[in-house]
């Protein structure tokens, strides 16, 4: 008995000596080994752990953007290629997930990322990070939500006097923002009666493509939507002989191909959440974007009130041609010269007008779209260099 004692004794002190060479070798290569998780197949972005924020050098002509979100990155390159254009560097603190979408960007050296894996990170170091933060010229909320007021504040982004605020739902200015607006530093991403619009609708360098043989379109899965009319749709173009493909990407399953006719499901692509680089190709081998508005739903209605479809940055974006509702068009500055509109009975017509469309016509669209894209990105940044210069006004007194 006492030698079996022995021996495990012995067993155990071997592995405990295991254990604690490995637990050494962490601690040494912590940084080779963040590094490396940080720069797989990442290799065009400098990324970094957040707590470098707290030993980098931050220098002059630097903006940090925040998202305290592991979603809306799709805004980030636009927002980011803004203050380039106006001569900023740009850090940016933002959740692991987000990195993808910065795959085709341009300038990309003169962008920072910081990267917190969750929000806790955040929270438990938000007293330390508000000293960091008041060392940049300017900080970028990028959402703006009541719900993480308590962040915001222990951060110390609203009380100071570069800070600027991003409200995907402008009914969260009444929340204690209202003051805010007279020096320029709301901003929203539509034509609203508060804020200024910033609309982000820059990916990087995105190729320009012919109109497909197979048309095919894109619409993103979200909640509230009518499918049941697009799916009808879809079924008559099928007995009709059309041949064309709907892609149907988006963070929720609101969409799904039990919705669809057995018949049906060669023509629907179900990819649901992806990367950012996945949602880019998507959207780049695609002819069409659907926005499925229906003005019927209380919930639709929104989007031209208070809030922006993500969709419609990615039809500026990407030069791709909108299909969508007649009751929506003025919203969103799209027309019959840059669009295919339809109303609440001709969306088959509407779709099987975007099939039969000719490369000429195709691309006369989507001429006029660009020439909309610019416009929306010339008042977008004038209005940003607006802020920037109200903000060193109000230094100045």
């Amino acid at each position: 008995m006492i030698k079996k004692s022995k021996f495990k004794g012995k067993k155990i002190a071997v592995v405990f000596l295991f254990l604690f060479s490995l637990y050494i070798f962490y601690l040494k290569n912590y940084n080779i080994l963040l590094k490396n998780f940080f720069s797989i197949k990442r290799n065009y972005l400098r990324v970094l752990p957040f707590y470098n924020l707290f030993n980098i050098s931050i220098g002059k002509n630097k903006i940090l953007i925040i998202e305290p979100n592991n979603y809306h990155y799709e805004c980030t390159p636009g927002f980011t290629k803004y203050f380039i254009d106006l001569g900023f560097n740009v850090d940016i603190l933002m959740h692991f997930s987000g990195i993808d979408c910065f795959c085709i960007f341009q300038q990309i050296e003169k962008v920072r990322l910081l990267i917190y894996k969750s929000l806790k990170e955040i929270e438990e170091n938000a007293k330390n990070l508000s000293f960091i933060i008041k060392k940049y010229d300017f900080v970028l909320l990028q959402t703006t939500d009541n719900n993480k007021k308590n962040l915001y504040i222990n951060l110390g982004i609203l009380n100071i006097s570069n800070s600027i605020f991003v409200f995907h739902d402008i009914r969260y200015i009444n929340f204690g923002y209202l003051n805010y607006l007279n020096q320029n530093r709301i901003w929203t991403l539509g034509n609203f009666q508060k804020g200024l619009k910033i609309n982000p609708h820059y990916f990087g360098n995105v190729p320009i493509k012919e109109k497909n043989n197979k048309t095919k379109f894109f619409i993103i899965s979200s909640p509230g939507k009518n499918y049941k009319y697009l799916v009808d749709c879809a079924t008559k173009l099928k007995s009709d002989n059309f041949d064309f493909e709907v892609i149907v990407i988006g963070r929720t399953k609101a969409f799904k191909p039990k919705m669809i006719p057995h018949n049906l499901l060669n023509n629907f692509l179900f990819k649901y959440k992806v990367c950012y680089s996945e949602l880019y190709k998507s959207i780049e081998s695609s002819d069409y974007i659907i926005l499925l508005f229906d003005p019927k739903k209380k919930s639709n209605n929104k989007f031209k009130n208070f809030m922006v479809t993500g969709s419609i940055q990615l039809v500026y974006g990407f030069l791709k041609i909108a299909i969508i509702h007649n009751e929506f068009t003025n919203f969103y500055n799209l027309n019959h010269e840059n669009s295919l509109i339809y109303n609440n009975f001709n969306l088959y017509d509407v779709m099987k007008q975007a099939i039969k469309l000719n490369n000429k016509e195709y691309k006369r669209l989507q001429n006029n779209l660009q020439l909309l894209e610019r416009k929306i990105y010339k008042s977008s940044i004038n209005n940003a260099n607006n802020t920037k210069n109200s903000i060193i006004h109000s230094k100045k007194i």
